[in-house]
């Protein structure tokens, strides 16, 4: 294979390689939803301890986002990456073979830790190699597999534990991981690997990442976005449930969202943020999802229903591929790989703060329907100004 330039080409032969791997952590994380909280019952979980047991995964796998960063900027991405395959694969068959409770936990506290290093790894490897005309377009293709992985993880595990067993889906989940780790192992390059020669703290001029204005703005449209789907994935089915809907319903709303999102994403849309500011596919993708949010609080009928998930998931396949590029733009090869730790942090905090808030909202003012929407979308809104001013900064220190 040939290496890509800066400015186009045949891709480089670290990024198919790293797409695998996005593709792999995403499926096991979708596989796990329809699966862990019955598994956990059957184990004798009580019903504080199902929500332990599924709470541990995501707890532990956002402290290791923030972890793993400066790991992968000290030893490179590939050996970092690679040994967070494997950890995986065995605590997927840890959590296959767990007997009790207890043993089901600490292997989900293994699953998160481990799998923490994969997301931002390979983000961080295309961030590398992408030309700054295609880093858009480049994000924009893994989150279409994200989308891809959403559609396809929760309906095929959901059969197989119904035919076979929720074992059979944490073994499946192994050795897909099992036979990345091979493909990874030998076709991935290392174009992220700092020199241990080079000090691991920034040199004394470079200023922090932090009052780079494009990686504020990335972190920030990464936040409302996602506090605006914790609301949706919490409250939706809920909303439909009560104005009862079946469940078959919910999920058909999701899968016009991912379908969207994914069109979007890997489209000819995501070159538009390549050939322009990247900032304005922000505002706009963040405006969408308010309006899609305020849609969704207002739908009588499935029909609407429909409606505001596809304008939420147009705005969310505008917005993530200009934030991704963002982080890589804004940050060097040897601090990405902790910029995208961060990232990921920042992401999975949002799904917890939406899903946190609209909850106790809907406790609160439970005759207000339409009250967690309106929070998913005022939170988007409040976003858009504020990258607008992070715009102006960053033309200022441009033009300094």
């Amino acid at each position: 294979m040939s290496r890509t330039g800066g400015t186009g080409g045949p891709a480089a032969p670290s990024v198919w390689p790293a797409r695998l791997v996005i593709l792999v952590a995403f499926l096991d994380l979708f596989m796990q939803f329809p699966i862990v909280a019955p598994y956990a019952r059957s184990l004798g979980a009580s019903p504080l301890m199902v929500g332990v047991v599924t709470a541990a995964y995501s707890a532990t796998n956002l402290i290791g986002n923030l972890v793993a960063g400066p790991f992968l900027d000290r030893w490179g991405r590939k050996r970092p990456v690679q040994m967070g395959l494997l950890m995986t694969a065995a605590a997927l068959v840890a959590c296959a073979v767990a007997r009790t409770a207890d043993q089901l936990l600490m292997a989900r506290v293994v699953h998160g830790v481990s799998a923490a290093v994969l997301t931002p790894g390979a983000f961080a490897m295309i961030g590398d190699v992408a030309g700054v005309d295609r880093r858009a377009r480049a994000m924009g293709i893994n989150g279409a597999l994200i989308a891809a992985a959403a559609m396809t993880g929760p309906p095929v595990a959901g059969i197989l534990r119904d035919r076979l067993g929720a074992g059979v889906v944490f073994l499946l989940s192994a050795t897909l991981m099992l036979v990345v780790a091979a493909l990874f192992a030998r076709w991935a390059d290392d174009p992220g690997a700092v020199s241990p020669r080079l000090p691991a703290t920034p040199s004394p001029g470079r200023r922090s990442p932090w009052s780079r204005p494009r990686l504020v703005a990335a972190c920030l449209a990464a936040l409302a976005l996602t506090v605006s789907l914790g609301t949706l994935v919490t409250h939706l089915p809920v909303a439909l449930a009560a104005r009862g809907e079946p469940s078959g319903r919910t999920g058909l709303a999701f899968t016009v969202y991912a379908v969207v999102a994914m069109a979007v994403m890997a489209g000819p849309p995501s070159r538009w943020s390549d050939r322009s500011d990247r900032f304005v596919p922000l505002a706009g993708g963040l405006a969408l999802v308010a309006v899609g949010m305020l849609v969704l609080g207002n739908a009588r009928a499935m029909g609407g229903v429909a409606a505001g998930m596809a304008v939420f998931g147009l705005g969310f396949g505008l917005l993530f591929p200009s934030a991704a590029a963002l982080v890589a733009e804004a940050t060097e090869r040897s601090e990405r790989g902790a910029a995208f730790g961060i990232f990921y942090a920042v992401y999975s905090l949002g799904v917890v703060i939406g899903s946190v808030l609209s909850g106790a909202l809907g406790s609160w003012i439970p005759s207000a329907a339409e009250g967690p929407f309106l929070l998913g979308s005022t939170t988007a809104l409040l976003a858009v100004p504020a990258l607008l001013l992070l715009r102006r900064r960053q033309a200022a220190q441009l033009a300094a």
